[in-house]
């Protein structure tokens, strides 16, 4: 296969951090892989690879409301485009993997997370993310 995006993406989702800026970083890569994959499939599939990148983004919005200065501070990587539509299924699993990191480092922040507001949002963040893999996937259970 000639996807591009499994070893950044491990990459990525071994050092980013814990915290909110590791979960942004995952979702922007997430949200941005999701665009570039719904451009390369077609249309059929791609209309619900798209819903997920505005998953994603939403999600992206609800972490830059709770903390404003995640956009500056935390890591954007972008994986590239999905060069032949035999690599879909690749990145469909790739766009999944970052999304779990995401939503699994968003739960275990929520757990300690003391501010009301900020345990709110990230409650919007797992929601969002929950449902971007579901249509990445094609999995709703």
């Amino acid at each position: 296969m000639s996807t591009t995006w499994t070893q950044p993406a491990r990459k990525l989702i071994a050092s980013a951090a814990t915290g909110w800026d590791g979960i942004w970083s995952l979702t922007y890569a997430a949200g941005f892989g999701a665009l570039n994959l719904a451009m390369s499939v077609p249309l059929g599939v791609g209309v619900s690879i798209s819903y997920a990148a505005m998953d994603f983004r939403d999600a992206q919005d609800e972490l830059e409301w709770a903390r404003p200065g995640l956009r500056s501070t935390a890591d954007a990587v972008r994986l590239g485009g999905v060069h032949t539509a035999q690599d879909s299924a690749e990145a469909r699993t790739v766009l999944d993997q970052l999304a779990a990191a995401a939503l699994e480092r968003a739960a275990a922040l929520a757990v300690v997370e003391q501010d009301l507001a900020d345990q709110a949002a990230l409650s919007r963040v797992m929601a969002r993310l929950i449902t971007a893999r579901a249509k990445v996937t094609g999995h709703w259970a």
